[in-house]
C-alpha cells in the first residue's frame, strides 16, 4: 500500500499551492513514505534543481508538457487538459487498489478524472480544496451561472466531490459553500493556510524609501503583492483609489498576471497618481517587501465567497501589518480582521465607505495602524504558524493512510 500526493505544483515551485503541498508532503514523510505525481517545474524553472527523490521518503513522478502562456485563456485551458491527461495516465499506471491518494484541486479537471479512476481501481482519496470548482469560474467571467454548460459541469463536479472519502477546506466560508454541494454524511475538515512566521516578522523602522528606491516620506504605503489576475478586482480598487484622491496615500503593486498590462495602461490613460508597479519578487524577499509598507491590501471580486482564501494574507499578518480587505461579507479574511481588530474589511457594495476610508488615511493614523498590525501578528502566533497547521495536516493525513 502506498500514499500518493497529486498536485500540479510541487517542489521546487514557490507559488502558493506548490509550496504548501511540498511542506505537507515533507511533514507526512516524517511518518510514512509519500509518492508525488505533479506537473512540470515551470514557475521557477530557472532555479529547478529537483531530482526524482528530494528525500528518502518523498519520490516525485513529474509529467512534461509544452510551456504554454497561462495568461492566454485558450492556451491555459489547453494546458489544463494536457496536464490532466498526462497526470491521469501516471495515476492509472502507478496507483494500486489499496493505495491512498491526497489530491489538491489543481489542476481543476483532475479531480473529475480521479473520481472516475476510483471506480475502476478502488483506491481511497482525500481532496484538499484550495479553489471550489466550477463555482470559481463564474466570478472570473469564464462561465455564466445557470447556463447549461455550468450546470452540467457542476453536476459532474458535485458527484466527484461526493466520491471522495474526506474533504479538507481552507476556510469556514468555504466549508459553508461546500456543505451545499455534498451529502450530509461527508466529512469536511477546516485546515487553514499558514504564515511563514519564522522567516517573516516585523522589522522595526524598516526604511521603505531605501527598499523601493523612491521617496514615500510622509505617506501611508498601501501594498498589494501577488497575482494580478481576474478575480482580484484590482481594476475596481484603482477606481476607488482615484476617487479618494489622497496625496498622503501611496499604492504599491508588486506582481505579475493577466491584467497587469491593462492596469498599467489604465494608470497612464486616466493619469492616476501615487500608484507604483514593481515586478514580482521571490519568496525569500517577502520579509523585506512586506515590511516595506504600512497596510497590506487583499481584494477579491464580488461573488468569491467561499471560493478561495488568499494565502498571502497570513504572511501580511506575520509581518505585523494590518490588512485592508475588500470582498464578500463574511469571507474568511474579514472574519480574522473583525475577530482581533487586525485591519479593515469592506464589501464592494460599500463603495463610499471605502473611498472615505482611503481619503482620510494620514500619517496621524500611524499608531492606530501599528496597533492593528500587532494584533495581526499575535493572531498568527496563536493560530497560524507552520507548525500548528502542518500538525493538523499530519494528524488527518497520516491517520487517513492508516485507516
Amino acid at each position: 500500500m502506498k500514499l500518493w500526493l497529486i498536485s500540479e505544483l510541487f517542489y521546487p515551485e514557490e507559488v502558493s499551492t506548490g509550496y504548501v503541498m511540498t511542506k505537507i508532503a515533507e511533514k507526512i514523510a516524517e511518518k510514512t513514505e509519500v509518492n508525488v505525481i505533479c506537473g512540470p517545474a515551470e514557475y521557477e524553472s530557472d532555479v529547478f534543481k529537483a531530482s526524482y527523490i528530494i528525500s528518502d521518503s518523498i519520490k516525485i513522478h513529474r509529467v512534461k508538457i509544452p510551456n504554454l502562456n497561462k495568461n492566454n485563456l485558450f492556451l491555459r485551458v489547453l494546458r489544463m487538459f494536457m496536464l490532466t491527461f498526462k497526470m491521469g495516465i501516471k495515476i492509472l499506471l502507478y496507483v494500486k487498489k489499496d493505495d491512498k491518494i491526497i489530491l489538491v484541486t489543481n489542476p481543476a479537471l483532475l479531480f473529475f478524472l480521479v473520481s472516475f479512476l476510483k471506480k475502476i481501481k478502488g483506491f481511497k482519496y482525500i481532496i484538499i480544496i484550495h479553489d471550489v470548482f466550477p463555482e470559481n469560474l463564474i466570478p472570473a467571467g469564464i462561465l455564466k451561472k445557470h447556463s447549461f454548460l455550468y450546470n452540467t459541469i457542476a453536476y459532474v463536479a458535485n458527484a466527484a466531490y461526493n466520491l471522495a472519502d474526506q474533504l479538507i477546506v481552507v476556510g469556514s466560508d468555504m466549508k459553508n459553500l461546500v456543505c451545499c454541494k455534498v451529502k450530509k454524511s461527508m466529512r469536511i475538515d477546516v485546515i487553514q493556510n499558514w504564515a511563514d512566521a519564522e522567516n517573516i516578522y516585523p522589522i522595526i523602522d524598516f526604511n521603505a524609501n531605501d527598499y523601493y528606491n523612491n521617496d514615500f516620506s510622509n505617506k501611508i504605503i498601501l501594498q498589494f503583492a501577488g497575482n494580478i489576475g481576474r478575480v482580484q478586482g484590482l481594476e475596481n480598487f484603482l477606481r476607488l483609489f482615484k476617487e479618494a484622491d489622497n496625496p498622503e496615500l501611496a499604492l504599491v503593486i508588486i506582481g505579475e498576471g493577466a491584467l497587469k498590462s491593462k492596469l498599467t495602461a489604465m494608470i497612464k490613460t486616466e493619469n492616476l497618481k501615487n500608484i507604483f508597479f514593481y515586478s514580482a519578487k521571490s519568496r525569500v524577499e517577502q520579509l523585506y517587501f512586506l515590511n516595506a509598507c504600512d497596510i497590506g491590501l487583499v481584494t477579491l471580486i464580488a461573488g468569491m465567497y467561499g471560493l478561495g482564501v488568499p494565502s498571502k494574507a497570513y504572511n501580511i499578518m506575520a509581518a505585523g501589518k494590518p490588512i485592508l480587505f475588500i470582498g464578500d461579507e463574511g469571507a474568511e479574511i474579514s472574519l480574522y480582521i473583525k475577530e482581533v481588530d487586525s485591519g479593515w474589511a469592506f464589501a464592494w457594495e460599500e463603495k463610499q465607505k471605502v473611498i472615505d476610508f482611503l481619503s482620510n488615511l494620514t500619517r496621524n493614523d500611524y499608531e492606530r495602524i501599528k496597533n492593528k498590525g500587532k494584533n495581526a501578528r499575535a493572531m498568527v502566533d496563536e493560530c497560524f504558524t507552520k507548525e500548528i497547521i502542518l500538525s493538523k495536516y499530519a494528524k488527518e493525513l497520516v491517520s487517513f493512510n492508516l485507516d
